[in-house]
This record gives structure tokens, sequence and C-alpha cells, in this order.
């Protein structure tokens, strides 16, 4: 029997609740040609029933037992008992994307590098799916054949388990993992500083699961034993730059042990127990001996805790620890002007008149007062744009003197604009007059001959005696991200949106391909539109998962006053014929939809979407949707329950969605889990269907909580998400673009402000 051609590596133990998800993550992929390893390491849970029944239905699956050593010798014992060309590891709670494998052995296939990695995002149920910040950068973009010399950033890339390697360079480098945990640090960088070339792949093919209850191995950072093990992985990696590593791989790790590893320990004196506390100082003594960097180019609270660390202030250590987790850095540390040097200002950290940190690590100068702004709302008054959002500087609560300036910007042209103060949260998590409301008369702007687009807005602020101007920015979840079209006459579009730097932008698309009408007619998709010029033919493009070409439907053309009218009927059948879900947690797809005419693919605005139009096919649902820059796009994945409209109504909330006949829901509650916990508390709703719809209502000040339970700092003393109970599971009701482009309402109840809004593309309602 010939070997396979990847070797997939999954150590488990007490997984029950999670095994399944991953193994059938593995089980689906494209690439078939593997062998998983399943290692249990004395897993004292169902986890082996799970285990068991995919070995019993897969040949490419089997069991190898062992008894509990932890995750480094478990995947020891997997790499030992692996026999394929290439070599991969899984954490048993966590997804790869049905491509992962594929993209990463295709990519060493043609390189010929040492291993490959892909990019990662990170998922939970209570906040949805988003980009790993560890991964962002490094793998912003897809390279072949580079290394961690010329891009030292790659000291970062500390996991194992998002990388496909070659077995023929591991066994010659003969890697082992520790028996520690973070123990794959040390094999990770080892890697990287013996690997020829490396390839990096953008596409996302890693999925790391964050548990609510806190219970993985890289969420109890705070436990001694846990900080031990960090400690003796970060001078196992010390050791390896020392022996191996450039200067500027060595001070790149240093500064990001700092900022990770340092930062950790420093944290867990908040909660360490008074008997562990000696015990921490010491670990914190031995990295500290170990790194060297300019501690005064850290953050300030970083470089106060260095200090007190040297110093072995436990006390100061742990004022700055809980100062940290009760959110005194939340917007920035408030700041006072210091009497004796006015043009300065001195920080409200704890141990300012008895720390052993310098002076100037407690003094801002005036330029640290940045001006921090953001865009909550967004939406067309007749030929008015209405912008709602909060604008404030850093570090400064606003003052009496609180003054607010707002002008449109065309080119070097500025135009005041008319503002209303109003009360919002503001950066520190409260509740405060930063908000504003404006409107601009884009139409009549447009019609200036000297303007410039896209259009922008530029704000001036006075708070406490600080000016500062700058451009209005921040696109928050809600209508700001999904801001509705508006047309310009009969040959442009309006669209706000965010441009370079995050910026609020309002751009002219002239002459735009546009969707006029689209309709579901049994299990087809008809899309209706109108082309700017003539064209002789015309098809759809719907894009699929690679290596399927995409699918393409003929349109019928019509002439019309110097026009071409198209209509495209789509099977939804055929869109699905072989795709697959790219998300392996939602399993969602999102597709490219393009109308290929005789000058070429042009994308197609859908400036008057309201709501989403699909239709169901074998309890999947493929659904036409917008883009935040009003552009459709279609969509298939699991047939649940989404919102069309959400919205308040005599101190109730009012969730107006869709609900399909595959998948029948008993009901609807708000959710809210508790922080570091499994465990929630629930808000039922009435629930009502009607002919596909339903309605979700529950009284507005239920949703107050008795107990302010924010799970981090900053965050909403009560973050509630929408969950449709169904059965096999309860799932986050998704929040459709056309009810985020009313959001978020603010509601006061029972004193407190009460959000609607959207976050993880699912319907929230959050407190402050």
């Amino acid at each position: 029997m010939s070997s396979p051609l990847l070797s997939v590596v999954v150590p488990y133990y007490g997984v029950e609740n999670y095994i399944a998800p991953c193994l059938e993550s593995i089980r689906v992929q494209r690439l078939q040609d593997i062998e998983v390893i399943l290692v249990d390491d004395g897993s004292p849970d169902a986890s082996v029933e799970v285990a068991r029944e995919y070995a019993e239905r897969d040949q490419r699956f089997r069991i190898v037992t062992q008894e509990n050593a932890g995750l480094g010798p478990a995947r020891n014992t997997g790499t030992r008992n692996a026999t394929g060309r290439y070599l991969t590891f899984i954490d048993s709670d966590d997804l790869v994307s049905r491509s992962s494998f594929e993209l990463m052995v295709s990519s060493l296939e043609r390189s010929g590098s040492s291993f490959a990695l892909s990019n990662a995002r990170r998922f939970s149920r209570t906040s949805g799916v988003r980009q790993s910040w560890t991964h962002g950068g490094i793998c912003k973009h897809t390279v072949a054949g580079t290394d961690i010399f010329d891009r030292p950033g790659l000291v970062g890339d500390r996991m194992v388990w998002n990388k496909v390697y070659r077995r023929s360079f591991w066994d010659e480098y003969g890697y082992e993992f520790p028996a520690i945990r973070y123990e794959d640090y040390p094999v990770t960088l080892g890697a990287h500083l013996d690997a020829v070339t490396v390839d990096i792949i953008s596409a996302h093919g890693y999925y790391w699961r964050e548990r609510e209850s806190g219970d993985s191995i890289t969420q109890q950072v705070f436990r001694y034993d846990n900080l031990l093990d960090r400690v003796i992985s970060a001078e196992m990696v010390l050791d390896l730059a020392d022996r191996k590593g450039t200067p500027k791989i060595r001070e790149t790790l240093h500064w990001y042990l700092a900022g990770i590893d340092l930062a950790a320990l420093c944290a867990a004196f908040a909660v360490v127990p008074d008997e562990d506390v000696d015990a921490l100082l010491q670990l914190g003594h031995r990295l500290t001996s170990r790194l060297r960097f300019d501690i005064a180019s850290r953050p300030r609270i970083d470089q106060i805790q260095y200090h007190a660390l040297r110093a072995s202030d436990v006390p100061l250590l742990r004022e700055l620890a809980r100062f940290r987790d009760d959110g005194g850095l939340v917007g920035g540390v408030p700041l006072r002007r210091s009497w004796r040097t006015p043009w300065r200002y001195a920080a409200a950290y704890p141990g300012h008149d008895r720390s052993t940190a310098p002076e100037r690590t407690y003094s801002y100068p005036l330029t640290a007062l940045k001006l921090a702004t953001a865009v909550t709302h967004l939406r067309w008054d007749g030929d008015d744009l209405v912008i709602q959002g909060r604008v404030e500087l850093e570090h400064f609560p606003d003052a009496p003197d609180y003054e607010l300036g707002v002008s449109a910007v065309c080119g070097l042209a500025r135009y005041p604009l008319e503002v209303t103060r109003r009360r919002t949260r503001n950066l520190r998590g409260g509740v405060s007059e930063v908000g504003f409301e404006t409107r601009v008369d884009v139409a009549h702007l447009a019609k200036r001959s000297d303007m410039v687009w896209p259009l922008r807005f530029e704000v001036d602020l006075t708070n406490g005696g600080i000016h500062r101007v700058g451009m209005l920015k921040n696109l928050y979840d809600g209508s700001a991200r999904y801001a509705p079209s508006h047309r310009l006459g009969e040959d442009a579009l309006l669209q706000p949106s965010a441009s370079q730097g995050g910026v609020l932008a309002v751009f002219r698309v002239y002459a735009p391909t546009t969707v006029t009408e689209v309709r579901a007619e049994g299990t087809d998709l008809v899309i209706e539109g109108s082309i700017p010029d003539r064209s002789a033919v015309a098809s759809l493009e719907i894009g699929r998962a690679r290596p399927l070409p995409p699918a393409s439907f003929p349109a019928e053309l019509r002439q019309h006053h110097g026009r071409t009218e198209f209509a495209v009927r789509v099977p939804a059948a055929q869109v699905l014929e072989g795709d697959h879900a790219d998300d392996p947690f939602t399993q969602t797809s999102v597709r490219s939809v393009e109308l290929i005419t005789d000058i070429g693919p042009v994308p197609l605005s859908w400036p008057d979407h309201a709501r989403n139009v699909a239709v169901e096919v074998a309890d999947e649902l493929v659904s036409l949707t917008r883009t935040p820059f009003g552009l459709m796009r279609l969509t298939h994945g699991p047939a649940r329950p989404s919102a069309y409209l959400v919205q308040p109504r005599d101190g109730e909330v009012v969730v107006h969605g869709v609900v399909w006949q595959g998948v029948p829901v008993s009901g609807m509650a708000w959710r809210r889990y508790l922080p570091g916990s499994d465990d929630f508390v629930e808000v039922a709703c009435e629930y009502e269907v009607t002919a596909g719809g339903f309605t979700a209502t529950c009284e507005s000040a239920l949703l107050i909580p008795l107990v302010d339970e924010p799970v981090v700092p900053g965050a909403p003393a009560a973050d509630w998400t929408l969950f449709a109970h169904i059965e096999g599971g309860d799932f986050p009701v998704a929040c459709e673009p056309g009810a985020a482009s009313l959001l978020p309402h603010e509601l006061q109840v029972a004193g407190r402000l009460l959000t609607l809004t959207t976050n993880a593309e699912t319907v929230r309602a959050q407190v402050r």
C-alpha cells in the first residue's frame, strides 16, 4: 500500500464538545490523499467514542493511544506513526477550511519550500468569525519562497497548526515537541530558522477556536504552571535565536516576547494567590534577565510594570494589573495638566509617587492627546447625507468647552456643516455628549465646477483648551458599514464607504451597471437590470471554489432609450453543484457576481437593496445580497433564520426576519455568555411565524442586567445576541445588510443606554 501524500496529526484530550466538527472539517478536505493519526492522549471523556466512530467509517483515520503526557508528546507520537510525504498538525477543537491542505501542498509542490503556512481566523459563538491578529500581518499577501531572514516579522508565527511541512525537512532536523505548554513555538521558530524557504498563503486555511469557557491551553494564561511553561518556551526560542538568528531577528524576537509573554506574566499579578507571588516574581526576573530591548520605546504601562518587576514591588504590580483589568486603559489612561510643566500631562497610572519607574514614564506631551473619531450611522434624507458619529480626545473626557465643527472637503475646498450634539457611548465605555449629527447636501456640492471626488469630511475639535483637526474615519458595524446608495441624476450613484485609512468618503460611481429587480421563482433567482450602453451579448458569472470554473448564465437583452436592459435566470441548484463552504464554522460561502458584456466583466450595483432575495435547495440557502460598497454578491450556506428589520417599538425590541421550511425554528431568545464560561443567560422572545417570516419580540427592560458583567474591560455591561432554537443546536440569527443599514438604534432604558446593533453579522443588543 503506497504512502499517503499528507499525514494529519490530531492529538485529543477532553474535547468531546469540539472534536466532531474538527474531524469532519478534515474528512471533507478537497485533498483526499491523506492519513489522519488520531492520538488519544489518555482522554477521560467521550472524545474517544467520536474518534472511534470516524476511524470505523473512514479507513484514512486511525487511532494511536498513549497515557496522558500532554500535547507535545502526543504530537511526537503522531509524527512517529505518520507515513506521508508531507506533515501537518491540527488541534482537536479547531477547524480547517476545505481547501486548506490542497492550497499548502500544491504550493510546496511548485516551490520546493520546506514548509507552507496559511492565514488564520478566530471564531466563537459570541464573537463570530474574525481575523486572527497574530496572522493578519504575517499572511497579508501570498508569497512563495521567502524566509525569516528576509521577513523578521515571522518570529511572531509561533503556532504549528496552520502549516504543512515537508516530511524530509522535518526528519532532517529531527524536530521534537518539548513536554510543556507553548510547546509549538520552539519547533516553529526552529523550522523558520532552518528552512531553505517557506511559502506564505493569504487564504484563510485555519480556524482557531476561542472557547467561551476559557479552558483551552492558550486561554489559561494566568495559572502559574502555564506561565512557567511560557517562560521555558521563551528561553528555548531565545537560545535558538542566539545560535541561528541574525541581529535583526534577535531584536524582533526580544521585542515580541516583551510585548506578549512578559506582558502576560505581569498581568497575572492581578489574580496570583499570595503563596505563588514569590515564584511568579522569580519567573519575571528570569525572563527579564534574558530580554534585551529598549524599554523606553514600550507603551507606558509596560514600562512601569517592567520597573516594578525589576524592583520586586508586588503591591504596585498588583495595582497595575488590576488597573488594566478594571478598564483603566480603555480609551487611553486619563491625563491631567502638570502645574509645573503645563505643556505636559500627568497620567493617572497607579504608583505615581512611589514607583521606581522614571518620572517621564508618567508624563505625556501635548501631542499625546490625539483625535479619535467614529462613524456610527449613515442615511439619506432626500439629497442630504445624514451622518452620526462621535469625536473626542484620547485620554481626555469631554470638557465644558467642548466645541465641534464638521466640514465637507472637496479637493482643497472646505464647506462648514451644521452640527448637533448627541449623547452616546464614549471611548471609556460610558455615555456622554461626544456624539454628533450633521447633514450635507451632496447633490448640491456635486454641481460645483471645482468638485473633486470622493467627498470627505474634516472635524475640528476644541476640548479642555486642546485643539485638534483631522479626518472623520472609522466606520462601525451597522449602517456606517452598509450605507445605502443614492442616485445622482440618471448616470451616477453616490456610495458612502471607507476609503484608505478608514476615512469616510462619498464616492461617485459613474455609469454603473445596476440591478433594478431581484426575485425568487421556485428554486430560481431572477435578476433584472440596466447596462448604461448598448450591448449585443451578455452573461452572468458567479464565482465558485477553485478549481471549479465560474457558473455562467446567459442574459436576455433589450435596447431601451440608449441603454441595454438585461434579465438573467439563475437556477440555484446549478450554482451549488460541486461547490462547497469556504467557512468551516458558519458553513457559508461568499461568491462574486459579475456581468460579462462586450467590454468585459463589470460589477453589479444594487442601489435599491432592502432585503436579501433567497431560495432554498435541499436545506441549503442560496441568497443574493450586497457588499458594504453596494455591489451584488451571492452567498450559500445552511437555511438558517435571518433578520431584515430590527427596531424599537413601544418599550419593546422587535425583530422581523425569514425562516425556512428545511430548518424549523421552535423559538428565539436573547442570549449573553457569562465571562470566562460556557454558561449563559437567556431572555425568551415572543415568537410568531407567518408565511415564511418571523417576528421576535422582547421587552427592552428585560435586557438591562441586574449586575454588570462585561466580558473584557471596556466591553458592554451586557452584550446580547439573538439566538434561534433549532433542532440539532442553537444558532445566532444573521443580520442582513438591509437590517444593518438602519442600525444602530440607541434607547434610554431604565437609565441605561441600550444599543440595537450588529456585530459579526449577527443581531446584537448592547447595554452600557
